[in-house]
């Protein structure tokens, strides 16, 4: 409490408690608005004054839970990811799943997640291609490898002791595996429109063929039969 003078008198300011439950109800109403709006308009078209108008809120209260535009876009992939991985623990800790079947069905957790999201991930997709965005490309990055690589490293140890996989490294597979996807978004990109797609559309040839060499490549890393983690 700090003691404040007002004609000649001393006040004491009290900070107002926040309540957490309030505030994280408030900033996802503000994320869903946002959400909303990128459906509608796309990320470049909508603003922050349509942010404001949705919210009926003014731009200083909207500012002490999001201080820019691309920061209402980093809380909705940060609350997406966080979701997204949720259900990819889930995979991970299936007791019943060996991990060939692990990974199959992780992968196509992720490919159902990225369709749920499409909007967000063609949006992410293209701002990260973008060189003025390092700074939003390196949350990215650090945030996929904080969440992805132990998942994948669960799985790798799996594998290793059912003797389906033959690495002596499962911590550092798990990096390189995850670096290597991370660093693949631009070839990702160029194979979707170069089939003529949009968005996160992962049904033509060429993308289909990037898909498949990185699989390829995931097998050798891990020692995986041939085959075994191509798409089904």
């Amino acid at each position: 409490m700090t003691p404040i003078d007002v004609n000649g008198r001393r006040w004491t300011a009290v900070a107002r408690q926040v309540n957490p439950d309030e505030r994280a109800a408030k900033r996802r109403e503000i994320l869903d608005a946002t959400l909303g709006l990128m459906e509608a308009k796309g990320y470049e078209r909508m603003t922050i004054d349509d942010v404001l108008e949705k919210t009926r809120m003014s731009k200083g209260a909207l500012y002490h839970y999001f201080s820019s535009k691309q920061a209402l876009l980093e809380g909705i992939v940060e609350e997406m990811g966080e979701g997204g991985a949720r259900q990819l623990q889930a995979v991970v800790d299936d007791a019943d799943l060996g991990a060939l079947d692990k990974l199959h069905a992780y992968f196509q957790a992720e490919e159902t997640w990225k369709a749920e999201n499409v909007t967000v991930v063609s949006t992410l997709m293209r701002l990260l291609r973008d060189e003025n965005n390092a700074l939003l490309r390196h949350k990215v990055t650090r945030d996929a490898m904080r969440t992805t690589t132990p998942m994948l490293e669960q799985i790798i140890r799996q594998g290793c002791g059912e003797g389906v996989f033959d690495t002596d490294y499962p911590h550092e597979a798990a990096v390189i595996i995850t670096g290597m996807g991370i660093h693949l978004a631009d070839a990702f990109v160029d194979a979707i429109e170069a089939d003529g797609g949009v968005g996160a559309d992962l049904g033509g040839p060429r993308i289909q063929a990037v898909l498949a060499a990185y699989l390829q490549a995931f097998e050798r890393i891990l020692g995986a039969p041939t085959g075994s983690l191509s798409l089904k």
